[in-house]
This record gives structure tokens, sequence and C-alpha cells, in this order.
């Protein structure tokens, strides 16, 4: 491996994904997938795009970054199927990123430097997926709680202001944000990117912190909903067998 392998990250834990290119001394390319058609549809030829614009091959991918959840069951898991192919066809290192700091890091070029941020994702139910970071004094971020299931308006009650509000759960939980006394990012904030996915990544990598291949798996804080289904009937059978 060299000093400066070629990275690539994807962002699949929402209905729009992305994808970026890089090495550890900066990006090389970005694209933002529609939406319109699977992951996989227009995840594939965005990377071949990149891969052809930089001059570079798949072979030549070093690093994988991938956004590792919570979010979309069918997205994370996309994305690590994609980084156990790819470490066992070209033998790249594969590092898992945090959603919810992908989401924080899009605050971090805000001219106000929020000192801290709560990160908040819908998980239905009434409750959402949330981590709170804190920027360093190296303007970086700490996480300091989550991530975790959590009922929002108990959790960003219990925060001490100042502190900023970001991601797709202030959509369904605005009420509690709102009387939270955080600070609430617009709206053109909450996605995560893959630009993000790889700066993270690129950082985790250098620090050593990569997977191995029984670790390349998606970040589910909640069983998929059909596993739920199947236990539940699973248990009200065995409490009409009397067990």
């Amino acid at each position: 491996m060299t000093n400066n392998p070629l990275t690539l990250a994807i962002e699949t834990s929402t209905r729009r994904g992305s994808v970026a290119l890089g090495v550890q001394n900066g990006p090389l390319g970005f694209r933002e997938l529609t939406g319109k058609r699977p992951h996989t549809a227009e995840m594939f030829p965005a990377i071949q795009e990149l891969l052809r614009d930089a001059g570079r091959l798949a072979a030549d991918i070093g690093v994988f970054c991938y956004s590792s959840g919570p979010g979309s069951f069918t997205g994370l898991r996309v994305a690590a199927t994609v980084g156990r192919m790819l470490q066992s066809a070209v033998g790249c290192e594969v590092v898992a990123v945090s959603t919810l700091e992908v989401i924080a890091r899009n605050l971090l070029s805000q001219p106000d430097k929020p000192e801290r941020i709560a990160a908040i994702l819908d998980a239905r139910r009434e409750q959402v997926y949330g981590a709170l970071f804190e920027r360093s004094s190296e303007g970086d971020l700490t996480r300091i709680d989550g991530p975790a299931i959590l009922d929002p308006q108990s959790w960003l009650a219990g925060l001490s202001p100042p502190f900023w509000i970001v991601g797709d759960g202030i959509r369904i939980h605005a009420d509690a944000c709102r009387v939270s006394g955080g600070r609430v990012a617009d709206e053109a904030c909450w996605p995560p990117s893959a630009r993000e996915v790889l700066t993270i990544g690129v950082r985790l990598h250098q620090s050593g912190n990569v997977c191995r291949p029984e670790e390349i798996v998606p970040l589910y804080l909640r069983p998929p909903a059909c596993e739920e289904v199947y236990e539940k009937r699973r248990a009200e059978a065995r409490r009409r067998r009397g067990e």
C-alpha cells in the first residue's frame, strides 16, 4: 500500500446517494446519484466515470470508504457488499464511516463554527437515530454521545445550548427540535455526502482504523422490519403452544 492510495468513497444510506474519488492529499472527483433508479444501477457507471476522468483503473483503488449507517437497510447493505467485493477483487483496505458523522461534518463549513452538533435521522416509531459531536481545537469532530435510537424530545431537551441540529430527522420532529433550544441547520445541510465520507475515511485510514473482512457490515441499530415481523410471529406461535 502506497502512502497516498487512490481512495473511493460511497454514500448510499439515503435514497439519493453519491460517490467520490480522491487521494490522501485531496479529492479527484464527485458524482451525485439521482435516486430515480436503484443505487447499483447508477453507482457503478458513476464510479467508472470518475476512474476514467482520473486516468485510473478499479485495480488502482487502495482504500474503499463507505457510509455504514444508520440509514436505509437496502442502501447500507449495498455499500457493505461493494466493500467486500472490492476487497476480494483488488485487495483494497476498507474503512467504515458513521453516517451521522458524515451529516454532522456538513456544518463545519458554517461561518458560525458550531461547537456541538446533534445529528439526527428519522428512525420511525416517533424515534430518531442520533449522535452528538463536539468540534475539537483542530477543527474536526469528536463523538461524545451515540449513535443510538432515541426519543428526540427528551434527548434534545437534555442537551445544554448552544448546539446545532442537523439531519432529515428535523423534518419529522420539527417541534422537538424547535423547543430544545438548539439551532436548526438549513435543509441544504441535512443530506449525507460522499465528499464527507471521503474526508473522514482518509483520516480514519491514516490512523489505522480499517475493517477486517468480517467487520465490513452495515450499522443496523434496529433489525429490518421483516426480521421484527418474523420474531413477533415466532413469539406468538410459542405463546399459543404454551412454551
